[in-house]
């Protein structure tokens, strides 16, 4: 007889993710099938705060989900949705590896749920590069966050936020203008700016994270695409990343971004891993 329950001990989820190989990430929650005192499977969420707070509506994060079948799988993520539903979630995001099919057939049969698009992580030792960039290219300061923010907007819609049938499209430019004034005002651990003639004509922005330097956002002003901005953008902030003592640079791109990809393998990098994403919106199955 199966039963669920929420927020089980750390340990006992460890322990079930350590069988299957799976390392997860932070969560704040959970959510557990057993069978007798075995775990079947579990969810593993959080409040995306930033999200909500900035789309004013309740937002969750899937951080992970497994099961020992499909049939639990499916069970879950059924008592998920239900749960969400009648708390109030606006919508669910959900990133599952690529070659996890089975949870990709569980999360489309959800009612409303959207493919929004896919991911595509590169990660490559960090290293020098050595290139003369041609453009002034230099850490950026508080007197860079407007323009940076500004040139995040408009610089990102081949995310997911922009193939989701209930955000708008200004809705979404706010997300990346804000995402990148948090970064700047903080978040980042490095950032760096490339001007033509003073003006600001592209940016990257980086965390530390553990072991590895993450390249969190970069964009290039359009007209300056392919002129070698986003590669000394990059090459620049991976190379004062050493500072850090990392072991690995990771980025993430859309699979369908082929720009970006090739610009990443001609620096070194290569494929780590791939996801899809969904967004569920639960609050929408009555409309």
């Amino acid at each position: 007889m199966y039963r669920l329950r929420e927020n089980l001990t750390q340990d006992m989820i460890q322990a079930f993710l350590h069988q299957k190989g799976i390392q997860p990430e932070a969560y704040e929650s959970s959510l557990c099938l057993l069978e007798e005192n075995s775990l079947q499977g579990v969810i593993l969420y959080e409040n995306s705060s930033w999200e909500s707070q900035l789309f004013q509506k309740k937002i969750i994060n899937v951080k992970l989900a497994a099961a020992n079948s499909t049939g639990q799988l499916k069970r879950l993520f059924q008592e998920f949705y239900a749960s969400r539903r009648a708390d109030g979630t606006d919508f669910i995001f959900i990133k599952i590896p690529a070659e996890d099919v089975g949870a990709m057939q569980v999360v489309q049969q959800l009612p409303t749920a959207c493919f929004v698009g896919s991911l595509f992580k590169l990660v490559s030792p960090v290293r020098v590069y050595n290139s003369a960039p041609p453009f002034e290219i230099t850490e950026a300061g508080p007197g860079d966050t407007e323009a940076i923010s500004r040139l995040a907007r408009d610089a990102f819609t081949k995310s997911r936020y922009y193939q989701d049938p209930h955000l708008s499209y200004e809705s979404a430019n706010r997300l990346f203008e804000e995402w990148a004034r948090n970064n700047a005002e903080g978040r980042a651990s490095l950032q760096f700016a490339a001007k033509y003639k003073g003006e600001t004509v592209g940016f990257v922005q980086g965390l530390s994270k553990g072991d590895e330097f993450v390249l969190d956002l970069m964009a290039v002003k359009p007209g300056f695409e392919g002129k070698g901005a986003g590669y000394h953008l990059a090459a620049r902030i991976i190379e004062q990343s050493l500072r850090f003592q990392h072991k690995t640079v990771s980025a993430g791109t859309q699979l369908h971004n082929v720009r970006a990809i090739r610009l990443y393998e001609r620096m070194g990098f290569k494929a780590d891993a791939s996801y899809y994403y969904y967004h569920v919106w639960p609050g929408k199955e009555a409309d």
